[in-house]
């Protein structure tokens, strides 16, 4: 996959639904295939605040990334309150990688060790 080697600001939802796309590896058109969008200038449009995201859309987006309307409309992590600071970086790291590929084998070591425990 050929990327510019830039910075996504995910201040905005179009660069939100930028990073998520590309965090999961997909090219427009696979994520416009993937939410019933056949022309991948609209997922252009979207990423680059160019069009306006329908609520429907919008749900379809945040069951394809696994994320809520919250974190794509306004920025806003899911609550993890009172969660262990130990896990909270876990979680930090995880969504730190870049593809779908080294979020499992990490999940795998996490596995492993649970086991030895």
């Amino acid at each position: 996959m050929n990327q510019k080697n830039t910075k996504i600001n995910t201040n905005t939802m179009g660069g939100r639904i930028r990073a998520l796309r590309l965090q999961k590896g997909w090219s427009q058109e696979e994520l416009g295939f993937r939410i019933g969008v056949n022309n991948k200038s609209v997922i252009s449009f979207y990423e680059n605040n160019s069009r306006a995201v329908s609520l429907p859309v919008l749900q379809m987006l945040s069951r394809e990334f696994g994320t809520t309307l919250d974190y794509l409309v306004n920025g806003t992590e899911p609550a993890l309150n009172g969660m262990d600071p130990d896990i909270l970086m876990a979680i930090k790291l995880l969504k730190d990688l870049k593809t779908e590929k080294g979020r499992k084998v990490a999940i795998e070591h996490i596995r492993l060790v649970g086991m030895m425990e």
